[in-house]
C-alpha cells in the first residue's frame, strides 16, 4: 500500500521505517518542522518546580540542544510524558523519573494531577510548543494546579513547490497519515492550492491518530476517516 507520511522530520523517518517493516510503500511530504527556541530553556527550572510536562517529543530534541550543564538542571525532576515515544526519548536523554500519559493532553493531565501533589507554590513546568491544543493546560487550570509553560519549540509550515507536491502525489497514496490537527489542516490548505481539482484526492482514506484530528478534516475528506481507540502509532498502522 502507497502511504503518504505528513508527519514532521525525524519522526517521519521512523514511521517511514516501520511503514516498510509492515509491507508498505511511505511516501514522506512533512508539512510542518521544527524551530527550537532555547533562551527561555536556558533558565532552567525553578526550584519549587515539582514535574516536568510534554506533550510532543519535539520538547524532548530541544532540551537535548542545550548544553550539558544546562540540560543536567532538568534531569533530575520527574517527567510525565504524553505517549511512550515520547517517554523514551525522554529516558534516552537522561531523564529517570518518567511517567507516561494517556496519548493526549486530558490524559496526561488526569495522570499527572493523581500522582504529583501540590498547589500553586509548587508548580509543574510545562515544555510546550505552539501552536498546540489547550486540553492539558485547562484541565490543569480547572484543578486549580500551579502551572508554568516555556514554550521550546515552533512548528512551521513547510513551503514545498508545487513541482515536487505533484510528484509525490503521483501516483495517488492509498492513504494519508495525520497525527495532527494542524497538520490535517495544512494538507486541506495545501491540496486546495493546486492547480488540480482537490477531487483528485476524492474517497481517499485518512488514517487519523484521534478523532479531533479527524474532526479538523471538511466534510468530504472526513467522511473517509478512520481513527485508533487510542492515540497510538502502533494502534493506528494496524488499521492500514
Amino acid at each position: 500500500m502507497r502511504v503518504l507520511v505528513t508527519r514532521p522530520m525525524p519522526a517521519a523517518e521512523r514511521t517511514a521505517a516501520e511503514l516498510r517493516k509492515r509491507g508498505h510503500q511511505p511516501v514522506l511530504l512533512p508539512l510542518m518542522r521544527a524551530e527550537h527556541r532555547l533562551n527561555g530553556l536556558r533558565q532552567g527550572p525553578s526550584p519549587q518546580t515539582a514535574a516536568l510536562a510534554v506533550t510532543s517529543a519535539e520538547a524532548i530534541r530541544a532540551l537535548a540542544g542545550l548544553s550539558e550543564d544546562d540540560r543536567s538542571r532538568y534531569l533530575h525532576l520527574p517527567l510525565f510524558a504524553v505517549g511512550e515515544a515520547t517517554a523514551t526519548a525522554a529516558r534516552d536523554l537522561g531523564f529517570i523519573k518518567v511517567e507516561t500519559g494517556g496519548g493526549d493532553g486530558e490524559a496526561l493531565a488526569r495522570r499527572l494531577l493523581a500522582a504529583v501533589s501540590g498547589d500553586t507554590a509548587h508548580p509543574i513546568l510545562y515544555l510546550a510548543g505552539t501552536p498546540r491544543s489547550p486540553e492539558f493546560e485547562q484541565n490543569l487550570e480547572n484543578a486549580s494546579r500551579g502551572i508554568e509553560i516555556v514554550e521550546c519549540y515552533r512548528m512551521v509550515p513547510e513551503r514545498w513547490k508545487t513541482d515536487h507536491i505533484e510528484e509525490v502525489l503521483t501516483p495517488r497514496p492509498d492513504c494519508i497519515l495525520l497525527y495532527s490537527s494542524e497538520t490535517a489542516r495544512q494538507f486541506v490548505a495545501l491540496i486546495e492550492s493546486l492547480p488540480t481539482s482537490p477531487g483528485a484526492m476524492k474517497n481517499i482514506r485518512f488514517l487519523c491518530l484521534s478523532h479531533k484530528i479527524a474532526s479538523a478534516l471538511p466534510k468530504d475528506f472526513r467522511a473517509h476517516a478512520v481513527w485508533p481507540m487510542e492515540p497510538r502509532e502502533d494502534l493506528l498502522l494496524d488499521l492500514l
